[in-house]
This record gives C-alpha cells, structure tokens and sequence, in this order.
C-alpha cells in the first residue's frame, strides 16, 4: 500500500506541475480509475463545454488515501465545481464498509467546503463492470449523503451498458459541467 500512496504523490507532484498554468474557477473531476479514463479534453470540445475542465483523477485511488492528496490535485486550482467520483476501489478491494466510505466522502467534503464555501460539489455515482461488485447499494447511499451534506448528485450508473462507457459518462455528467442549461438541455436531461 505504501508503493500506492508514493505512486500517487508522484503524480499528483505532475498534477501540481500542471497547476501552475490551468486556469482556476474552472470544473475538477477527482476521482479513481473508471474517473482517470474519461477523456475530459476531447469531450469538452466536442460538447462544446465553455467551461475549463481538468481531469485530476489518480487509478487505482482508494478514498482513503484521497482526502491527503485533494489539496494538490484539485484545491490549488480554486475551482468553481468539483465532481467527486471514489469509493470504487474500496468496494471492489472489500477492505472497507460502506459507512467507512461514506464517512470519507463526508471528511473530503467538509475540507473542500472549509477551502472555499462556494465551490459546488456533486457527488458521482460509482460505475462499476465487475459481475462480482454490486455497486448499487453504495449509489444509493452516496445519493443519500449528497442530500445530506448539500451536494448534486450525478447517476452515471448505467455508462457501462453502453458501447463507449466513457463518453456515455461524460455526456451523463455534462449537464453538470455547463454554465446555462437551456430549456432544451434540461429536457434531454431529464429524458436520460
């Protein structure tokens, strides 16, 4: 495990490099694996997302080594919007209960709000294609948690019954990455 945590360092010491010439109070997407591979980059322009969108998710990331490494990965970009999507590798490694997870969440969530009272934070649902891991009750309780600590809530559950998982996700979680959503979009939405 100690090999992890000195992996991610690393890459977040490169996240930290990239920092230094990101824009801030653009949108941060942290989370794990299924998270690292969304290609926000090419999404953003095909969506045409006016928003900057930086994709500081850390594979293999359990929620448990995340909250040390929030500060370089998406603090010091000051964001407008943070997309949280962990918990993945904890549910798949079994180390953790499902309240451990969300009593993690819950610490993240307390320190991005102490940083910056402004910044909006929506919570991402788990996607998960392992037939062993059944991520159903632990979206049910990350939908719980969002309510409760005042966050958005993004189901994103349904990405891999897709033939492009990523981009299914991404078109998912676009609607939360936009300014103004208009009328139009709000209905393409709520057809999702």
């Amino acid at each position: 495990m100690e090999n992890n945590i000195e992996m991610y360092e690393r890459e977040a010491e490169n996240f930290c490099e990239l920092n230094k010439i990101a824009k801030s109070n653009g949108i941060v997407l942290f989370g794990s694996s299924f998270a690292k591979n969304i290609p926000v980059y090419e999404l953003k322009q095909a969506f045409n997302i006016e928003s900057d969108i930086y994709n500081r998710s850390l594979a293999g990331i359990s929620i448990f080594n995340a909250e040390k490494l929030i500060d370089d990965c998406v603090i010091k970009l000051s964001p407008q919007k943070v997309l949280l999507q962990l918990g993945e590798i904890d549910l798949e490694q079994g180390s953790h209960t499902i309240p451990d997870i969300i009593n993690e969440y819950e610490k993240i969530i307390s320190k991005l709000r102490a940083t910056d009272k402004h910044c909006s934070i929506v919570i991402v649902s788990i996607c998960e294609n392992d037939p062993n891991v059944c991520p159903h009750e632990l979206n049910k309780e990350l939908e719980l948690m969002a309510h409760r600590t005042k966050c958005q809530y993004a189901d994103i559950s349904s990405a891999f019954s897709n033939n492009s998982p990523y981009i299914k996700a991404f078109n998912l979680l676009k609607f939360f990455m936009m300014d103004n959503v208009s009328f139009s979009n709000a209905m393409t939405l709520a057809s999702i």
